[in-house]
């Protein structure tokens, strides 16, 4: 393993801010949006000094248009809206997504490598889990993540990056690879959250058929990945917390289909949803704000309870339906255009390129994303959004020039 990754000092500024997102974004709070906001001002400035808009660098280009439509999707939807005074919150809270071109040019122009970003975000794990360790009282764990949902979903993202790449390690970096990767898992099962515990197991099949597409399955790489799943297994069965969670889930799915009034977290979910898709039958090209999803919902919900806890809610913890009631079907082409177009992209080059580490985690990144937005959002917490921007604005950019840090 070679610790030499470590020497702060062979990074310039722009490359150590860049660096420091995978570290920062679930162990200090609000750090993420001051490291958009430098990357932001990076990123202006080499637009202004080289007279060129990311909007046309051939590396840029993709994802600088993907994050505007969705970003525009989001303001005309409030403008068309009943009351797009109210909604201005919305669109100044999702300015991430305005600034991201600009953000993805000062990457760009860092030059930073994969490898250095994955072993960050290896450090990431670590220090995550000692604050784990340390802060876990039996309550779902976030540490400073914004919320268990984020910070169990980006942990889960974390533990994958840094095995995709396992097999063309060396043995020690081999088994420090998979320690971080237990590492990660352990932090997963103390956030508590369901849908991460998901994106786990999709994720863990996602990378055995990158891995086969790859060639990389050995009977001893198999060996290896039952042994894995066989310790995965084992731990979360063994936890009270996973048991106790899946069961309510279930107790409660079974209960809404008996009683829909019923209260519970899942069955609220379940309002939400089948409320937000009567409210998009009624109204479904423009639909009705990005704001005013909670309120649409809540008018088609029976129980006095859910309905008053909708009503206020700023989304209705499933992207693709909240892009529904919010902006319409073009709201939600808008929403798949930003992630479906850039797995489409990362899956060609993960049958073409020699080298597939950024295609492969690229891949991992979309599928995560798309589970994640079942029942959560992409762009309701400031973490994911700086999350989202950060990363998607690393792993589309191809090409770049074989430079060391200085």
């Amino acid at each position: 393993m070679q610790f030499k990754y470590l020497n702060i000092f062979r990074f310039n500024f722009l490359q150590l801010v860049v660096l420091s997102m995978p570290l920062v974004i679930v162990n200090v709070k609000h750090a993420s949006e001051l490291v958009i906001l430098f990357l932001t001002i990076f990123g202006v400035y080499f637009s202004i000094r080289e007279r060129k808009l990311p909007f046309f660098h051939d590396q840029l280009k993709v994802y600088s248009y993907l994050v505007w439509a969705f970003f525009f999707s989001i303001v005309i939807s409030v403008i068309l809206s009943n009351n797009p005074i109210q909604g201005i919150h919305r669109i100044g809270s999702n300015i991430h997504f305005l600034v991201a071109p600009f953000v993805a040019y000062s990457i760009y122009k860092s030059n930073v490598e994969l490898r250095h970003l994955v072993f960050v975000s290896k450090l990431s794990i670590i220090l995550a889990t000692v604050y784990a360790i340390y802060l876990h009282a039996g309550g779902r764990l976030e540490v400073y993540a914004d919320a268990p949902t984020i910070y169990g979903f980006i942990m889960t993202f974390f533990g994958f990056m840094s095995i995709i790449d396992v097999w063309t390690q060396s043995n020690k970096e081999k088994l420090f690879s998979i320690f971080i990767f237990f590492l990660a898992a352990y932090s997963v099962l103390l956030s508590g959250t369901r849908i991460a515990w998901v994106i786990f197991v999709v994720l863990f099949f996602s990378a055995i058929l990158i891995w086969s597409i790859r060639g990389h399955l050995s009977r001893k790489g198999l060996l290896l990945i039952l042994i894995a799943l066989t310790g995965v297994s084992t731990l979360f069965m063994s936890n009270k917390t996973f048991i106790d969670r899946i069961d309510v889930a279930f107790q409660e799915i079974k209960d809404y289909s008996v009683d829909s009034d019923s209260n519970g977290s899942v069955d609220l979910r379940l309002s939400m949803w089948h409320g937000g898709l009567i409210a998009f039958k009624q109204q479904p090209i423009i639909g009705y704000g990005y704001h005013n999803t909670g309120l649409e919902a809540s008018r088609h919900v029976s129980s006095p309870y859910s309905k008053e806890f909708i009503k206020y809610q700023k989304m209705l913890h499933n992207d693709y339906i909240n892009s529904l009631v919010g902006f319409g079907i073009l709201g939600l082409l808008a929403l798949m255009a930003m992630l479906l177009l850039p797995l489409t992209l990362f899956f060609k080059q993960l049958k073409t390129d020699k080298e597939c580490a950024r295609s492969a985690i690229g891949v991992l990144f979309i599928i995560a994303l798309l589970v994640f937005a079942i029942t959560d959002s992409i762009y309701s917490h400031s973490v994911m959004r700086s999350f989202f921007v950060f990363f998607l604005g690393f792993l589309l950019l191809t090409g770049r020039k074989k430079v060391s840090p200085p």
